[in-house]
């Protein structure tokens, strides 16, 4: 079964996008802010699931910039951050992020449930 003809996901998800000084102005992670939430727009599915929040700093500013996948439970808040527990519960770290490698992120992780194996780290 190829990736196209396996059905999508219908978890909703939060995309966490380091918004830190090394990431946010070193890196410019508002460009890929934009650009996921163009991509997202376009796509009635994912417009529906996934939602990209800023978040502060994780940490590894030299690897940036850095966001974070991960999937909502029933009634949880899209909108805000997480507490740092969350990050310890499933793979979604994502470092050195660029427009191909988002893309990919929300073929994958967003609109099938997996995590993209050559791209996830451990956080």
């Amino acid at each position: 079964m190829t990736a196209t003809s396996r059905p999508r996901s219908s978890h909703r998800f939060q995309i966490l996008l380091c918004e830190g000084p090394s990431c946010g102005i070193t890196h410019e992670s508002e460009c890929l802010k934009h650009h996921l939430e163009g991509k997202i727009a376009a796509d009635a599915d994912l417009k529906a699931r996934v939602t990209v929040v800023d978040y502060m700093c994780f940490g590894r500013c030299s690897e940036g910039p850095n966001m974070f996948v991960r999937r909502l439970g029933p009634g949880e808040r899209a909108d805000l951050e997480p507490p740092a527990t969350a990050f310890s519960v499933e793979p979604g770290f994502y470092p050195d992020m660029n427009t191909e490698k988002c893309d990919q992120v929300l073929a994958g992780h967003c609109a099938l449930g997996e995590p993209v194996a050559e791209l996830v780290e451990d956080y």
